[in-house]
């Protein structure tokens, strides 16, 4: 419908992309933008792209999407000598549940989820995230 909200990379191509049909694949940046996959061929998609990111706003949806509340924690990371510890973390902050600095571990504009089942997960971290 418009690129007015989305990227500025998208934001360029926006008289190629609007009017394009496509299937939503993916949610990106903890649920507030959209993965795209366009119908058409190759050669006839900006830069030859058949995927690209478009926030909610910016779509005209042919069904309802129910898009999922953002992640309570994810990981962040510490790193000891050659060992590294998996933190749970409250999205956009850089302090694990258990006090220690941890660094965001972000990929492609979204956040990998906490698990407490990962060998390296933080014990403090595990034992305050399923008391709360």
């Amino acid at each position: 419908m418009d690129t007015f909200h989305s990227h500025a990379l998208t934001q360029a191509h926006r008289l190629a992309l609007i009017g394009r049909e496509g299937v939503v694949v993916a949610e990106l940046s903890n649920g507030t933008t959209a993965l795209v996959r366009l119908d058409g061929e190759v050669w006839d998609l900006p830069g030859g792209l058949r995927r690209w990111p478009l926030r909610w706003d910016d779509l005209d949806l042919k069904e309802p999407i129910k898009v999922r509340a953002p992640l309570a924690y994810v990981i962040g990371w510490t790193k000891r000598g050659r060992s590294i510890t998996l933190h749970a973390v409250v999205p956009g902050a850089k302090v694990a549940m258990c006090t220690s600095p941890a660094r965001p571990l972000p990929v492609c504009g979204w956040s990998v989820p906490f698990s407490a089942t990962v060998s390296r997960a933080c014990p403090s971290c595990v034992a305050m995230v399923k008391g709360s």
